[in-house]
């Protein structure tokens, strides 16, 4: 059912406010007493604050993470940079700049959003937080949105997957593994679960004409090496919908290349960075066992064993789906006509939202497949 126009109208779907900020100006050594005026717009806050409830994210957090000096730099540090997306201080939000168009589809598909995500509480989509423009005194606007981070988390991730509903132009800029040849081992009740929230959004996506977003996952390996090492650290940072995934040499361990799987054993009590927690959000840390589909043997890091830790196939997921911001224009259609030339294949990313969706859920249904935790 599509909100009527009273309905916008009540939740504020075309409203905006705007005010003044200033910050203290640091460009410069001499530049002590000086401080620069922006304009600040929120788009659609009532909206948005009810998305933020719905994620049961502070209001005061969301503004002490979002609404202040670093974000200014970090937004104007960012377009000089070309660099579209980054996170907050605290790494549990994201931001992403927008062009106008862009802004446009996310106004448009706004309201159809909301109610998507008001119907279903455990969408696996990109959680949107808030919509902002800044405009420097004298300077040039950017717009950006934020988006709650699907793999900031209390332990470390180990290995990103960047899954895509097809096989072609799947190798990423950076290298990032995105054909995956993993599979995961769930609950076959939460295995269910997840299946049909993703045929809930894969049906919204298609009927707003989206299609190539990905299933960003993230995983933690269990028992990890370096676990008292991490207790002390920030979360690692990681930027949902990115190839640019940040991870520290001291606690990301290696996976290993060659085919060969290793026996799993039970993991005990005393692996703090593996115990379930109650209340965690939907697609966040999922216990899993995780079997290299190459072999159909179990697997473990080569660095566990290196460190002298029991072997073990047990992991914890991080997962949603990302790169939503599009939809299926004229460019893209034409995009898809001369890539079906250039593959003569199915298999091309250019298809149209009802065969991408397909494609996408049968990859989806293949990473998590039918076999009992």
């Amino acid at each position: 059912m599509v909100l009527s126009e009273q309905d916008r109208s009540d939740l504020g779907f075309n409203t905006t406010t705007t005010s003044r900020i200033r910050f203290s100006s640091d460009s410069s050594p001499d530049s002590r007493g000086t401080f620069r005026e922006y304009e600040w717009t929120d788009y659609c806050p009532e909206v948005f604050r009810k998305l933020q409830e719905f994620e049961k994210i502070n209001a005061g957090d969301y503004l002490q993470s979002v609404h202040g000096r670093e974000t200014i730099k970090l937004l104007f540090l960012q377009k000089k940079n070309s660099s579209r997306l980054f996170s907050s201080y605290d790494d549990k939000f994201i931001f992403k700049t927008l062009s106008k168009p862009e802004m446009k589809v996310i106004l448009e598909m706004l309201p159809n959003y909301y109610q998507h995500v008001q119907k279903y509480r455990n969408t696996l989509l990109t959680k949107f937080c808030g919509l902002h423009v800044v405009k420097p005194s004298n300077g040039q606007k950017v717009r950006f949105i934020v988006m709650e981070n699907i793999l900031q988390s209390d332990v470390s991730i180990h290995k990103t997957f960047s899954l895509r509903g097809s096989s072609q132009n799947r190798i990423s800029k950076t290298g990032a593994e995105e054909d995956i040849h993993f599979a995961f081992h769930l609950h076959t009740p939460t295995r269910n679960q997840i299946l049909a929230q993703i045929k809930h959004d894969c049906d919204f996506l298609e009927d707003e004409g989206i299609m190539d977003y990905t299933l960003l996952l993230g995983m933690h390996v269990c028992p990890a090496p370096f676990d008292s090492v991490i207790k002390d650290r920030n979360p690692s940072a990681h930027v949902a919908g990115s190839d640019d995934r940040k991870s520290s040499p001291s606690d990301s361990p290696k996976l290993p290349q060659s085919d060969a799987g290793l026996d799993s054993v039970s993991v005990t009590d005393s692996d703090s960075s593996c115990q379930t927690e109650p209340d965690v959000k939907f697609g966040a840390k999922m216990p899993a066992r995780v079997v290299d589909t190459r072999r159909k043997e179990s697997w473990n890091a080569a660095s566990l064993r290196a460190a002298g830790k029991e072997q073990n196939n047990k992991v914890f997921l991080y997962f949603g789906i990302v790169d939503i911001i599009q939809g299926y224009g004229m460019l893209k259609r034409v995009e898809n006509a001369f890539k079906y030339l250039q593959y003569d294949s199915p298999s091309t990313s250019a298809m149209n939202p009802k065969a991408y969706s397909a494609r996408f859920q049968e990859l989806i249904h293949s990473v998590f497949p039918e076999k009992n935790y």
